[in-house]
């Protein structure tokens, strides 16, 4: 009796031991992407409305995914600040770019799309975007065609006799 409590009290404790490991290791970032994400080209852009965008949301350039979205804050006047993580720091993006927050299809997810202008300067690390273009909600949008038909109606009712 005394052996059986000895090896379940052992069993038990290398499984706890074996279950802390498995957290701490799968919870520290892998060195590679500790690497990676030092060397990316970090740009920041503020948006009045992010609805939908979250961290890790894809960042595209002509529709290639060039990076993704590295942090999203609340900012000082009430914009979210959305830090953009570029994975190439040499990429040559024009200081006139717009970041406009789009949808992939009409239900799929947001991303971060860059509209490079025709400046000769370049953006630099830690820079802001100037221009942004906040997320377009389906709904307010379908709220604002009703609305508009249902103006459209009440006028064409008035003009008949």
């Amino acid at each position: 009796m005394a052996n059986s409590n000895w090896r379940d009290a052992w069993v038990g404790t290398a499984t706890i031991v074996v279950a802390v490991c498995l957290i701490v290791f799968l919870a520290l970032p892998a060195p590679e992407d500790q690497k990676a994400a030092e060397n990316n080209l970090i740009l920041v852009a503020e948006f009045g409305r992010i609805d939908g965008l979250h961290i890790d949301s894809p960042v595209r350039l002509a529709g290639i995914d060039v990076g993704h979205v590295g942090a999203i804050a609340l900012g000082e006047n009430r914009r979210a600040t959305v830090t953009l993580s570029i994975a190439n720091p040499d990429l040559p993006i024009p200081a006139d770019t717009a970041a406009v927050i789009e949808t992939d299809g009409i239900f799929g997810e947001k991303y971060v799309e860059l509209h490079p202008g025709g400046d000769f300067e370049v953006l630099s690390h830690g820079q802001r975007i100037s221009y942004a273009q906040d997320s377009v909600v389906l709904e307010s949008l379908l709220n604002q065609v009703v609305s508009r038909a249902k103006a459209s109606k009440a006028a064409s009712e008035d003009e008949a006799p």
